[in-house]
């Protein structure tokens, strides 16, 4: 045998190896179980900022599959106040919710929306998903049963090993549905908070995906303002489209 033989049967034992002890940890692992201690202790938390880059994959009209840019931060105060902010380059998109007040405002379009609703996350989750359909991932996180949130018509789970991201630990978690496949990273040290998380759109073309990259803030001090929405001034106010989703 020569070495140019030699060395790619030597990476694929390697590999080969590093699949097995994978998949015999992979059996002994619940991954059920780390999505319910990740649900526990976001609940747990009064508050918190989860801060990211996030990254969503867009077709061009000549079909072309690239991925757009942007930095996003949820904030959560219980029990019933967020504002979620999406920034590019070219505009700022921000969710209020705050005493039963749902705004919703885009400084690139110059419009935003408002209306009342019962208050409480949950009810601000509802309306925002299933009757306008706003779609942001990381309203996932906001729900009070994060595990029920996620784990809803699912149709496996499972537990993919061990990852190194940022020079930290996470436990690797896959989760199937008829609509969308979900990743999330949880960290296997500290508080078990999620530091990424993929979500793939699996009947759209090309199957585009939202990765973000996540930083945890527990327990912030929020300034009195933070979740207070004030349209500007030369702002155009519009009505939410809900008649779809009854």
């Amino acid at each position: 045998m020569t070495a140019r033989e030699y060395i790619p049967n030597a990476l694929f034992s390697i590999l080969a190896f590093a699949l097995s002890a994978t998949t015999s940890i992979a059996q002994e692992v619940d991954p059920k179980a780390l999505i319910e201690r990740t649900s526990a202790e976001i609940a747990g938390l009064d508050g918190f900022i989860v801060t990211g880059d996030a990254y969503t994959d867009a077709r061009l009209p000549a079909g072309q599959i690239i991925e757009h840019a942007s930095q996003v931060t949820l904030r959560l105060s219980r029990p019933g106040s967020i504002r979620i902010t999406n920034r590019d380059a070219e505009q700022t998109e921000e969710i209020f919710f705050h005493d039963g007040l749902l705004s919703v405002h885009s400084d690139g379009d110059n419009f935003y929306a408002q209306t009342e609703i019962p208050k409480g996350v949950e009810s601000m989750l509802d309306f925002a998903v299933n009757r306008v359909g706003i779609e942001v991932p990381l309203l996932d996180f906001v729900a009070k049963d994060v595990a029920g949130h996620l784990l809803e018509d699912t149709d496996e789970v499972r537990y993919l090993g061990k990852s190194l991201l940022r020079d930290e630990m996470f436990d690797h978690i896959g989760i199937r549905s008829q609509e969308v496949d979900v990743q999330l990273w949880i960290a296997s040290e500290g508080r078990p908070l999620p530091g990424k998380i993929v979500i793939t759109s699996k009947w759209e073309g090309g199957s585009p995906r939202f990765v973000g990259f996540l930083n945890w803030e527990p327990k912030p001090d929020f300034p009195p303002d933070t979740f207070k929405f004030d349209p500007p001034a030369d702002a155009v106010a519009i009505e939410f489209l809900i008649d779809r989703y009854d």
